[in-house]
């Protein structure tokens, strides 16, 4: 009975540990909030091949299958470590994600042979789909589809009669401007569709050609039904007024989910072969049983992976928190707060607030300020994902250029800042932007420059959970860009002051 729950509940750790990764994505980044159905789907198409799983093969001989296993456990240890220090960085969950994949394709061969391999490979890899793309390929092709539904979006309002311009991903209507799933969202249900159809493709064992066929349709069906949501929640702000845009937001975006779905499916149903040939043979007697050493050696190292990671990170040692704050320029000409009701939900920031007012010649300076205390991993990766390259590019403006990172100083404070220059119709615009980690050292500028070799740095001085804050100042008008490097630090430099640690922090 050991012999048999042993595996058991070693597998169930294995990929327990790796949605619990995974999740702080899903919840964190609402593209990717169908992620939380991926697991469940995942078990129902393992449940659907186990009841048609043919006969086992003689399993594998030869070091091959014992040193990919072996490959695939030792990068958990590495994936788990960077995991915990930079969360925000997407190439350890797909390392953890292939890894896990790898050790049950693993064991599967080893159990069944080739041919149980080549039958639960689908299912087991499924959870692939909800693994977050890298940003580089990610962003490009969410930007590409947006700009086409804006585009699609904007004509068809025209041809309906109601007058419309797109700027970026934004559209611009007599009663404002409106913009498509809250610019930096990108098309969320592009990915959704993908998961549904790669999901309906198994489930009616479709050959190759059609599965292809069927991820097709459903990038098509998602833009198509992006674009007559984006036009219908336009024409509602057009004739109603923008705001009774909130009351038919969500609802209107999980109609067109469930809509997509349906489609896909109806789809799926007449791509069907009229005598679908399935596989129903029953298991034969002989399954070859994991070896006790296969099964113990990777508990073993699973569990060093597990304990060592949280003994590396809980036997490292930080300078005390050190914290600032801004002091708001209240009396400055113009000064008005920015309403943050709705970005503050999706920061999921502890603390938020926004202003704009006007300098003495001339330039609007608009200012966010977000923090978040000690905590969870997603503060990290909440701090990162809205950045100023990303988010406002779809908001409609164009970078002309980003800048490393540079210190400013503000009595004995040192922020790192990132600086860019965008174009916008009313001129350009340079930001400059700063993500601050709690119990910073004279380290912080290099590991804010967020390349490989600093997030090895981050694993290395054992940060992991850390505060965070982030500041972003726009300041608007004609200027080079020393010239507005001088007007910030004449401007925001003062407003900046030590602050005590916030109350809930240790």
């Amino acid at each position: 009975m050991a012999q048999a729950w042993a595996p058991i509940l070693l597998f169930i750790v294995l990929w327990a540990d790796l949605i619990r990764q995974l999740g702080y994505h899903w919840s964190t980044n609402p593209q990717y909030a169908f992620g939380w159905s991926v697991p469940f789907l995942a078990f129902f198409l393992l449940w659907e091949a186990w009841i048609g799983r043919p006969a086992p093969a003689a399993p594998p001989r030869g070091p091959w299958w014992i040193a990919g296993v072996a490959i695939c456990a030792f990068c958990i240890l590495p994936a788990r470590l960077f995991f915990e220090a930079t969360p925000d960085w997407r190439l350890p969950l797909w390392v953890a994600a292939l890894a896990v994949v790898g050790i049950s394709l693993g064991a599967i061969w080893r159990i069944g042979g080739g041919a149980w391999l080549r039958h639960f490979a689908f299912p087991t890899a499924f959870i692939l789909v909800a693994v977050p793309w890298p940003v580089g390929i990610e962003q490009p092709v969410i930007q590409a589809l947006t700009q086409g539904v804006t585009a699609m979006t904007m004509h068809g309002l025209n041809l309906c009669g109601i007058a419309a311009t797109s700027r970026g991903n934004l559209i611009e209507i007599g009663n404002g401007t409106l913009g498509l799933e809250d610019a930096c969202s990108g098309i969320r249900s592009f990915q959704s569709a993908l998961m549904a159809s790669l999901f309906l493709g198994q489930l009616f064992a479709f050959t190759w050609p059609r599965r292809f066929f069927l991820i097709g349709a459903g990038a098509l069906v998602s833009f198509v039904c992006n674009v007559v949501r984006a036009t219908m929640l336009t024409a509602i702000a057009d004739k109603m007024g923008m705001a009774e845009l909130e009351k038919w937001h969500d609802s209107a975006g999980y109609t067109i989910l469930l809509v997509c779905f349906a489609v896909l499916t109806a789809i799926a149903l007449l791509m069907q072969p009229k005598s679908p040939v399935r596989n129903l043979r029953k298991a034969g007697a002989g399954p070859s049983p994991l070896p006790r050493v296969f099964v113990f050696g990777l508990a073993a190292w699973v569990l060093f992976a597990f304990a060592g990671t949280e003994l590396w990170y809980r036997l490292g040692t930080h300078p005390a928190g050190r914290w600032w704050r801004v002091e708001w320029p209240a009396e400055k000409s113009g000064y008005a707060e920015i309403s943050l009701s709705a970005i503050h939900d999706t920061m999921q920031s502890d603390e938020a607030k926004g202003a704009r007012w006007q300098e003495g010649d001339g330039r609007q300076i608009t200012m966010y300020f977000f923090r978040w205390l000690p905590g969870p991993a997603s503060s990290r990766m909440l701090a990162r994902f809205h950045r100023p390259e990303i988010c406002l590019p779809a908001a409609g403006l164009r970078l002309v250029r980003e800048s490393e990172v540079e210190m400013v100083k503000s009595g004995d404070i040192e922020l790192p800042f990132r600086t860019y220059l965008f174009e916008q119709n009313q001129g350009p615009l340079h930001v400059f932007f700063c993500v601050w980690e709690d119990q910073s050292d004279p380290g912080m500028p290099f590991l804010e420059s967020w390349t490989p070799e600093t997030r090895l740095q981050a694993v290395l001085m054992h940060r992991r959970r850390l505060g965070q804050q982030v500041l972003e100042v726009g300041i608007a008008g004609d200027a080079t860009d020393e010239e507005a490097r001088n007007e910030f630090e004449r401007v925001i430099a003062p407003l900046i002051r030590p602050d005590s640690a916030p109350a809930g922090t240790e």
